[in-house]
């Protein structure tokens, strides 16, 4: 577990099949479109589908979508180009 160094929230990284890094909300919560298994995140389109894949695991939902400073981070990336 570590903490989101905007907001202070306790958040949870997880690893993407790409090889990124995910941060997720540590509870988990009845609508969230993320299932961890393992330490991989399976992203899907919305919670339903999540559901329905993984009826039985917990849902996260994405650090990115609740942090109140996520725009902060988002507007550094982009000013910074692509990499």
């Amino acid at each position: 577990m570590s903490s989101c160094k905007s907001c202070g929230a306790r958040i949870t990284w997880l690893e993407t099949a790409g090889g990124g890094r995910l941060p997720v909300d540590e509870d988990p919560v009845p609508n969230g479109n993320v299932v961890a298994v393992g330490r991989m995140a399976k992203v899907f389109k919305n919670p339903e589908a999540a559901g329905a894949a993984y009826p039985d695991e917990p849902r996260y939902v994405s650090h990115f979508v609740t942090c109140p400073q996520a725009g902060r981070w988002r507007n550094s990336r982009r000013e910074e180009g692509p990499s």
